[in-house]
């Protein structure tokens, strides 16, 4: 009987073969966790700043100005629609800025609405010499559907005219493409009717 020492080439190959598909395997399950990750994170990036968005939103309208301290209406809502229907109001208000850009140390005339590029808030300090301020809503969110209630025997208003007392409550639906995103975020105001 002879004796081989090594291996034949076909048996090489053969192990050659293995390896690599092993190999491909590991790299397709690394490159798809690689993948995963980083799109949880792009997730995760705009749900924070969504929420941070709509937190800058809250606030500003928790610290609404009545208007005794202007002489003027601080709180107009005009119901507007885009080319297809959706909702695209414009609410414009005086607030005394809480959270960053709207610094306390000013009052804002504020206007958010949605235009072409999205949901914009464009804040101007009223009696500081400070620049006015722009912010841009993350992407996806472009439409604003806002509705305030004037009293508890009324129903929600499309409209607020600029009357010169405050509503009640207030109530903010975002949408994104052709549908609301999440439920309308409701604030009772603190300078409003029957407080």
């Amino acid at each position: 009987m002879t004796r081989r020492d090594g291996f034949t080439l076909i048996e090489l190959i053969v192990a050659i073969t293995l390896t690599g598909v092993v190999a491909l395997l590991v790299y397709g399950a690394a490159n798809a966790g690689i993948d995963t990750e980083r799109r949880v994170r792009a997730r995760d990036a705009a749900g924070r700043a969504e929420r941070a968005w709509r937190a800058l939103v809250e606030d500003a309208l928790r610290n609404l100005r009545s208007a005794d301290q202007y002489g003027r209406s601080t709180l107009t809502l005009e119901s507007r629609r885009d080319r297809a229907g959706r909702p695209a109001d414009r609410l414009r208000f005086v607030t005394a800025g809480g959270l960053a850009p709207l610094t306390p140390d000013a009052d804002w005339d504020v206007t958010l609405e949605s235009t072409a590029d999205g949901l914009v808030m464009r804040a101007v300090p009223i009696g500081v010499d400070a620049p006015p301020r722009l912010v841009r809503a993350p992407p996806g969110l472009s439409g604003l559907d806002v509705a305030v209630v004037a009293s508890p025997e009324q129903g929600p208003l499309d409209e607020w005219p600029g009357y010169p007392f405050l509503p009640r409550a207030i109530a903010v639906t975002y949408w994104r493409g052709d549908a609301p995103a999440g439920p309308a975020a409701v604030l009772m105001l603190p300078q409003g009717l029957g407080q």
